[in-house]
């Protein structure tokens, strides 16, 4: 069984085309819109630190459970989070365009504005890049020290790493939970700063897993495609499966539930945030997210003998790239920017964060075991059958 990791020199080269043309697009959003470029920026940067986070707290799980299965496919949601300190570089150069996406950034809107300037001891620059700063200092530390016990674990038989993993993946989860959430509130939610909802960064953070599973999928066909992996067997591809039907569930729940509150609690003040995504150019995209997240993965991996086939997988999963996207978008830019608007500033962008993303998660798959042949688990992961 193959477990070292070694990709064509020739890949750096496809990922290096997609840095350029995502640079290409920021120099011409940067030279035509501004405000339309950095609000892009914002959504990739968002896209993929919650796939990252999402792939983490799959890993995590898969400890504070005791999950067999996943042993021989652990390093695969473990490289995906490997993005989190690029991320947490481009986040803090958000600083330069607060101004571009928040409203509450502008100078001098607290004299014309008395709900924002109510919210000023919160929303206010210094203090956003304060939190900004400990959200990722969190993330960060808690996601190196599970690095450091997973490769000490390939080093060496010694269940104390299996054990500090798990303890250290019941941190993680704790701190996702709650720092993922407020980060959300922060970094998305405050766009629409008249409105709130108690849901929102709850939501988002649970549904990171929806697409940081998605993420794992791909990757692990991939992979699966080049030579290895070659132990994942039905069963695997069953349980993967699983994860995308049941979190397609919670995404449908998670939507309508904070849609119904806006008209069952009669709350006019909720209604600003619905109204401009409810009519015009936004009304396409605003049920496409529906569609999308929900009802297509829902219908189609309701099927058991369906869900479990490899070619199903990819093409939910690389469709929940794509709704992952949507959703952000959706929640982006009708408060950060206005009318509808899709060309190659938001393809070229994304496709540069993404030859950055796939660069960094390659680096991080073959610097480390592809198999953790020291797991505990491994052998019942190998072993695994429905």
């Amino acid at each position: 069984m193959e477990t070292t990791f070694t990709y064509k020199k020739n890949i750096n080269l496809l990922f290096a085309v997609l840095i350029l043309i995502g640079i290409a697009a920021l120099i011409a959003g940067f030279m035509s819109d501004t405000q339309r470029t950095w609000n892009n920026i914002l959504l990739n940067n968002y896209y993929f630190i919650t796939i990252s986070i999402g792939a983490l707290l799959f890993y995590s799980l898969q400890y504070i459970t005791n999950s067999g299965w996943s042993a021989l496919i652990q390093r695969i949601p473990m490289a995906l989070g490997a993005f989190l300190p690029l991320g947490a570089l481009l986040m803090l150069l958000m600083y330069f365009g607060l101004p571009q996406v928040y409203e509450w950034a502008q100078p001098g809107i607290t004299e014309t504005d008395k709900l924002i300037a109510h919210k000023e001891p919160f929303l206010n620059v210094p203090f956003f890049m304060i939190r900004l700063v400990i959200y990722f200092v969190l993330f960060l530390s808690v996601a190196w020290v599970l690095r450091k016990y997973a490769k000490l674990e390939d080093q060496s038989a010694n269940l104390n790493y299996h054990n500090k993993s798990r303890y250290y993946a019941q941190v993680f989860i704790f701190i996702a939970a709650i720092f993922f959430s407020f980060a959300s509130k922060d970094w998305i939610m405050t766009i629409d700063s008249h409105w709130y909802s108690t849901l929102f960064g709850f939501r988002n953070m649970v549904l990171s897993m929806y697409y940081g599973s998605a993420a794992i999928i791909l990757l692990l066909l991939f992979l699966r495609s080049q030579g290895y992996f070659e132990k994942v067997n039905e069963a695997h591809f069953h349980d993967l499966a699983r994860y995308l039907f049941r979190f397609s569930i919670v995404f449908g729940y998670l939507w309508f539930m904070q849609f119904l509150i806006t008209w069952y609690a009669n709350i006019p003040e909720l209604t600003v945030y619905y109204y401009p995504r409810f009519i015009g150019d936004w009304q396409p995209m605003f049920y496409a997210e529906l569609f999308i997240n929900f009802a297509i993965p829902f219908v189609v991996m309701m099927s058991d003998d369906l869900g479990k086939k490899p070619k199903v997988l990819l093409g939910i999963s690389v469709l929940l790239m794509l709704g992952l996207w949507i959703s952000i978008f959706v929640q982006i830019m009708p408060g950060a920017y206005g009318p509808m608007k899709f060309g190659f500033i938001e393809i070229g962008i994304w496709l540069g964060y993404a030859g950055l993303f796939l660069g960094v998660t390659f680096m991080a798959l073959a610097k480390s075991q592809l198999v953790p042949t020291n797991h505990p688990y491994l052998e019942e992961s190998i072993h695994h059958h429905l």
